[in-house]
């Protein structure tokens, strides 16, 4: 903007335009998340089954903070069920998501 400023290509409705914006984006990807954790009832239902849970543990820290805010992310709560319940399906059969 300040280069724009000194070419002159910057009118008045865009520079409000450029003060009104906003100043903090919402972290959207995993990696720009503080750290995510399973609600308390998704970790009961995941450690539920012994198995999944086992080779959940077993993962590395970045697969685990991945797959955990993929279920966590969700806006729905039947989509975080959903995501929930193939992590466990798939961690009891020994694959990641």
């Amino acid at each position: 903007v300040g280069e724009l400023r000194l070419q002159g290509r910057m009118r008045p409705p865009g520079l409000a335009a450029f003060e009104r914006r906003v100043q903090e984006v919402n972290p959207r990807y995993s990696f720009e998340q503080g750290a995510v954790r399973l609600s308390p009832a998704f970790q009961k239902t995941f450690r539920s089954d012994a198995e999944a849970w086992s080779f959940f543990r077993a993962q590395p820290p970045s697969y685990r903070r991945v797959a955990t805010w993929w279920v966590m992310s969700a806006k729905k709560d039947e989509t975080r069920e959903r995501r929930l319940a193939r992590l466990i399906a798939e961690s009891a059969a020994g694959r990641r998501i």
